[in-house]
């Protein structure tokens, strides 16, 4: 090879080098590239990912938190508690002392009156015992005693019907006991068309004191004035048209402690039909009595159409002295 040739090669083999020199630099380059941003888009990837994920668990704390709050505070007023959303929970009200209500209000350490601690003072205080009427549909029928009783009519004589028919005696025991047809004044061979069929409507019930909200100590020490009250129709259908018998029992409901019974007498003449009170006070009657037995008859009469003798307004409360 001559010198010219050798001097064209050497310079082949150095643009060749060179060229591999920058294509191995940029290789080497885009490589290095490639990997540093492999490694920086993992760290700015995991870096940025770990910010979002901060940033975004952040939020979503947050508006759960605030979607949970609204919620909740919605379903919470929902249920009527307004003020429990806009004000803090108020402080727990005092437990009553039921006891000391009945003393007070009752003034039972006035009158001397055992007040046991055994006994369930809430729920004595909650059935009010006295004053109050004990008996169950005191007034079946509503009558009033302020109006004159109902009058029959004059066209058609009055039908008989069941009491369950005429009013709500619940509570009521309700029998009949049919009187037999007295002929003892008819002269013999003397033919009467229509005799007076009378019959004793009855009705009773058993009051529970107890159950009633009175204790025992009260009923055999104290003893608490017992009212009795019943109104009946002076109905003139008989002489005798309204009976009233009370009995005081003992725990057994056999034994009679006290009783009470009125069988007026009222006078035929006169057109006029009002109503008549009878009323009874039991006073010192004595320990033990548990139950009030009522029981009231009145008259009734089928001639020509049936005739009642109405009752109203019958009552039993206990009192206690002043």
């Amino acid at each position: 090879m001559s010198g010219g040739q050798q001097k064209n090669a050497k310079l082949i083999d150095k643009d060749g080098e060179e060229e591999r020199c920058k294509e191995g630099e940029e290789q080497t380059s885009e490589k290095a590239e490639e990997q540093r941003c492999k490694k920086g888009e993992e760290q700015t990837c995991q870096k940025g990912e770990e910010q979002t994920c901060e940033k975004g668990e952040e939020q979503r704390c947050k508006e759960g938190e605030e979607q949970t709050c609204q919620k909740g505070e919605e379903q919470t007023c929902q249920k009527g508690e307004e003020q429990r959303c806009k004000e803090p929970k108020p402080k727990a009200t005092p437990a009553i002392d039921w006891k000391a209500k009945c003393e007070r209000e009752w003034k039972l350490s006035d009158k001397g009156i055992s007040t046991p601690d055994s006994l369930d003072w809430q729920c004595i205080y909650g059935k009010k015992p006295f004053g109050r009427n004990l008996l169950k549909s005191p007034n079946p029928e509503g009558l009033s005693t302020s109006v004159p009783p109902p009058q029959p009519s004059e066209l058609e004589p009055p039908p008989m019907q069941p009491l369950e028919e005429i009013g709500d005696f619940s509570g009521w025991q309700v029998t009949t006991e049919h009187i037999p047809v007295d002929t003892s004044g008819i002269p013999p061979g003397v033919v009467v068309c229509y005799l007076p069929n009378y019959s004793w409507s009855i009705k009773e019930q058993c009051v529970d004191l107890k159950a009633e909200g009175l204790w025992e100590e009260l009923l055999d020490s104290y003893q608490p004035d017992i009212f009795i009250l019943d109104w009946y129709e002076d109905s003139k259908l008989d002489k005798h048209v309204f009976e009233l018998h009370i009995k005081l029992l003992a725990e057994d409901q056999k034994t009679v402690i006290k009783e009470f019974s009125h069988a007026p007498e009222n006078k035929m003449s006169g057109d006029t039909k009002n109503w008549i009170c009878v009323s009874h006070i039991f006073k010192n009657y004595g320990p033990g009595v548990r139950y009030i037995h009522f029981l009231h008859k009145s008259k009734d009469l089928f001639v020509v159409g049936f005739h009642r003798t109405r009752i109203t307004n019958s009552t039993v409360f206990v009192q206690l002295r002043d």
